[in-house]
């Protein structure tokens, strides 16, 4: 059993720079693939989704990469044409506005297009190593999601346990239950009938009672459902919205026995039944 939510984060340092790759996995429905990359990774964004569906299959996942602290400065050249029209055309303002100062040379290095700095391009080793330290944090980010999955499925595995037990209380309150409204019932034609029971009556009176209250289909099913539980619980596929439809089944089960019964004490149980399936729904949603 794996859950949806996970974090990790890695930093390192390579001779043109260092750089830092963060996975943050949270809940959804389906798998949700978020990429935020440095410009000079736009062009690889696509290769970076396809890693992440990889290996995740459900979840909101958030990759972050960031590139900082470049070693290595970018060399500059000069657009010597460029700087040239910029020089004419000031030496003749100059001579035209009648300007004293002389034309300083430095001042037409400030103008815009004279110093072109190198595109910076990643070289392949520095590539492989953001997709190895990329591949790494995904596993860190698995390992977490596995070790938080085996927690949630002690606490599921701990709930169905409590269900269980709650559901025998249940069926043995509802046999005693039966029997002393049949012996009320029984009573009360006695005393309407100054103690002369048509027995045709009775048993007529009888059955349409057991069939009213009668809640053994419903108990032999949530019996079933916790039973598939177990089972499904040793999948190693996407459980989460299977878990989610059961734990519905769950749930109607339940709430058919609180309709048909009158009873306190199965009413009392019964509330507490429901409060350990909403809390199975709730860890449920978490689990891939």
């Amino acid at each position: 059993m794996e859950s949806m939510t996970g974090y990790a984060f890695l930093e390192k340092n390579l001779e043109e720079f260092s750089f830092s790759v963060e996975i943050k996995s949270l809940n959804a429905k389906y798998l949700e693939v978020y990429v935020n990359l440095p410009k000079i990774l736009k062009n690889e964004e696509n290769n970076y989704i396809q890693i992440i569906k990889n290996h995740f299959k459900r979840g909101k996942i958030e990759l972050s990469i960031d590139i900082y602290d470049w070693n290595s400065t970018k060399p500059v050249s000069l657009n010597l044409g460029l700087m040239t029209k910029y020089y004419n055309e000031l030496k003749m303002l100059h001579k035209s506005l009648k300007v004293k100062e002389p034309l300083k040379f430095e001042s037409l290095l400030m103008l815009e297009g004279i110093t072109q700095r190198e595109r910076t391009i990643l070289s392949d080793k520095s590539k492989k190593e953001i997709v190895k330290t990329l591949s790494d944090v995904i596993g860190k980010v698995i390992d977490m999601r596995k070790k938080e999955g085996c927690s949630i499925k002690k606490d599921i595995t701990s709930s169905l346990s409590i269900i269980g037990k709650n559901v025998a209380k249940i069926k043995s309150l509802s046999k005693k239950s039966n029997e002393n409204k049949k012996e009320l019932l029984k009573s009360k034609l006695q005393g309407l009938t100054d103690g002369h029971i048509d027995n045709n009556r009775l048993y007529g009176e009888i059955a349409f009672l057991a069939d009213k209250l009668d809640i053994n289909e419903e108990l032999v099913r949530l019996n079933d459902h916790l039973n598939k539980f177990k089972d499904m619980s040793k999948d190693k596929d996407q459980q989460g919205r299977k878990f989610d439809f059961l734990a519905q089944e769950l749930f109607r089960e339940i709430n058919t026995i609180a309709s048909k019964s009158n009873n306190s004490e199965i009413s009392h149980i019964v509330v507490d039944v429901k409060n350990y399936i909403d809390k199975i729904r709730e860890q449920c949603r978490n689990i891939v």
